[in-house]
């Protein structure tokens, strides 16, 4: 588990974090590069737009389940639902919508894995999890 601020200098250490568990799960490059792009938007969408620049924390887990890597994001932030959200028009390139945003991140999140879970946590916050299966070794030889 990592425990990170919600400061988006921050993020080199929840990459880290995401190439680490999926290279000890036995997943691909291509495994690491999705999961930490995606894990990377999730996480500096929830301290740029869910804590809004008022101090937080996000925990994030790994663990391998039946050769697929689940990468779980909780934080205390204002319960946002990203698998809720209208996708983004992608026959149009993206346009700055807000400072900090092309509104692609939740796009992004569906791209790059197979699955996207979100559920508000009992107490206040969120929790995200991103699932993606563990690529074939022999497909990228």
């Amino acid at each position: 588990m990592l425990r990170v601020s919600s400061d988006v200098d921050r993020l080199a250490e929840v990459r880290a974090f995401v190439r680490d568990a999926v290279s000890d799960f036995g997943g691909s490059a291509r495994d690491a590069q999705d999961l930490v792009q995606a894990v990377d938007e999730a996480a500096c969408n929830v301290m740029l737009h869910g804590y809004g620049g008022a101090p937080g924390e996000i925990e994030i887990e790994a663990a391998l389940r039946d050769r697929k890597i689940e990468i779980r994001l909780l934080d205390r932030a204002a319960a946002f639902d990203p698998t809720a959200a209208l996708d983004a028009d992608t026959s149009k390139p993206p346009v700055p919508k807000r400072p900090g945003g092309m509104g692609m991140g939740i796009h992004l999140l569906r791209t790059m894995t197979d699955e996207v879970r979100h559920h508000v946590r009992p107490d206040g916050g969120n929790e995200l999890t991103l699932v993606r299966s563990i690529d074939d070794p022999a497909k990228e030889a």
